[in-house]
């Protein structure tokens, strides 16, 4: 997926967990589409992302950036980004 338009939130969030675009890039280029229910998409790492992590990046990077997720609107405009602490629900 191409990386469009970052909204300000999402911004000050990827400042606020330590995640710089290069993270933000290789999640959507790696990442895992499910699709909310409001009309917006979340993109997140499963097994074979992390697999993919593990064979471009170091091993102390891999565990910052493994658990990220982003949420994008229906433009592929990034909402906002973050760490995941529980499972994402496929629909």
């Amino acid at each position: 997926m191409k990386l469009g338009k970052i909204s300000s939130h999402a911004r000050i969030r990827m400042s606020q967990r330590g995640l710089p675009l290069q993270a933000l890039e290789t999640l959507l280029e790696y990442g895992r589409v499910e699709y909310d229910r409001h009309g917006g998409k979340i993109v997140y790492l499963n097994n074979a992302g992390k697999a993919m992590l593990a064979r471009i990046l170091p091993v102390g990077q891999i565990d910052r950036w493994a658990n990220m997720y982003a949420v994008l609107d229906s433009l592929n405009e990034v909402i906002t980004v973050g760490h995941r602490t529980r499972r994402i629900l496929r629909h």
